[in-house]
């Protein structure tokens, strides 16, 4: 989420903090997996399928599938429920008072 959310918005959609939150979590745990499990990153180029995977670079693979499937299914929640955003940010009550 890039915006920064009003505090009116957060009355209307209180989940939003919190979806906010996880999908910088998400990220962040992505780079951070790739950072020390390099292998799983793909090249376009020069696709590499690591020969033989550990357990510990299995497992970064899948936390790192689902992590891409949770921001996927944020954006959509975001997407789904951006016209209350909308509306909600055109008010005059929330002029000037980010959250």
């Amino acid at each position: 989420m890039a915006q920064s959310l009003t505090s009116d918005q957060l009355q209307t959609l209180p989940e939003l903090a919190i979806l906010a939150a996880l999908d910088a979590v998400l990220q962040s745990t992505i780079r951070a997996l790739y950072a020390a499990h390099p292998d799983l990153e793909e090249d376009e180029e020069n696709p590499s399928i690591p020969q033989r995977m550990t357990a510990a670079t299995c497992a970064a693979d899948a936390i790192i599938q689902l992590s891409e499937t949770m921001l996927d299914a944020i954006a959509r929640y975001q997407r789904a429920n951006h016209h209350l955003l909308y509306f909600t940010s055109r008010s005059p009550s929330c002029v000037g008072d980010p959250f």
